[in-house]
């Protein structure tokens, strides 16, 4: 069956095909790629962009990290979340580092409000797990942000997935073509679903770090650094949007109660933004997510390789839950290097 365009879905089509023209000629140049390759993005990027329905995102405003249980139970209907009956559910929140004063983890709270929830809809196996990247052991980081007491009550053990039995995969969709396998944690591979539980923050090279930038504490560092350096070689936007084509499927669920601006991943400010936002699209949560923080996802280079290429549907969102202008901010940028 093919559809008629109207004239606004044709004048889309070809904006975004002369958009994707142009990258794809900045990036041959620092990555060949197979002509077949862009190709295939470019086509399912318009298709999406077009024909697709609209990715649903949930948001709400929850002004403090003891309305999150509640917000979150409301947000995961409205967002038609997975279901997660019978399921493996691997929790991966943000533990890059803990430095004093600065709001840089996930939230413990949120942590325990997903895997409350995740047990209250009958998942078979829940895990939480990071593989932090800069100057600390997990283990410290998590007794440190109050997360290994959360996940003492709940029974629900830890994994350091720096060291969880990596075994390779094949990468899907031609991201990493220096890389044609990802060595990734066992318990990642036996994952039904992942959960990328982010911080809203920026991000000194990816311009900001939600549910899409927080894969990378999936890959382990005894097969790729710290901070996971060989990523950072093979490209962080390709190393992103591989990881997001090769994974379990992943969905999100992003802590912006507190979000970060300036100078982040590490030593930005806090912001005090309230902002819970729920979907099982990253890149329509991480293109949503920007817009609320006052950064034009087209500037952010993953999600707009991820937009021209199709990795989700970010170009058509249906938000639901309060409204977005309610939850409007503007986050001041990272430092340039």
């Amino acid at each position: 069956m093919n559809p008629t365009l109207s004239r606004r879905a044709f004048l889309r089509l070809a904006a975004l095909a002369g958009i994707g023209a142009g990258l794809a000629v900045a990036e041959y140049a620092a990555r060949p790629v197979g002509t077949a390759t862009y190709v295939r993005w470019l086509a399912r990027g318009q298709r999406r962009a077009v024909l697709d329905p609209p990715a649903v995102v949930a948001l709400a405003h929850c002004p403090s990290y003891q309305d999150v249980q509640e917000c979150l139970r409301d947000l995961w209907s409205q967002a038609d979340m997975p279901d997660v009956r019978g399921r493996r559910v691997l929790v991966k929140p943000n533990l890059v580092d803990i430095v004093e004063e600065y709001p840089s983890t996930t939230a413990p709270q949120v942590v325990a409000a997903v895997v409350d929830l995740l047990a209250e809809r009958g998942a078979a196996a829940i895990v939480v797990g990071d593989g932090p990247a800069f100057r600390r052991e997990a283990w410290p980081l998590v007794e440190q942000s109050g997360l290994a007491e959360v996940l003492a009550r709940r029974g629900v053990p830890f994994v350091d997935l720096n060291y969880d039995a990596p075994r390779p995969v094949p990468v899907r969709d031609g991201w990493l073509r220096q890389a044609p396998v990802l060595w990734l944690p066992r318990h990642v591979q036996e994952a039904d679903l992942i959960v990328s539980v982010p911080k809203l923050k920026t991000h000194h090279w990816a311009g900001i770090s939600v549910s899409l930038k927080n894969l990378f504490g999936v890959v382990p560092g005894t097969r790729y650094g710290w901070p996971k350096n060989i990523l950072h070689i093979n490209g962080v936007t390709p190393s992103i949007l591989g990881l997001r084509q090769t994974l379990p499927p992943t969905v999100a669920v992003v802590d912006g109660i507190v979000g970060m601006e300036g100078d982040g991943p590490l030593f930005g400010t806090p912001v005090e933004h309230g902002l819970l936002a729920v979907g099982k699209d990253l890149l329509a949560v991480d293109v949503t997510c920007a817009r609320l923080m006052g950064v034009r996802p087209r500037k952010v280079e993953h999600l707009a390789w991820g937009l021209w290429a199709g990795v989700g549907q970010g170009a058509r969102v249906e938000l639901r839950g309060t409204p977005p202008d309610a939850l409007q901010r503007s986050y001041a940028p990272p430092p340039k290097a």
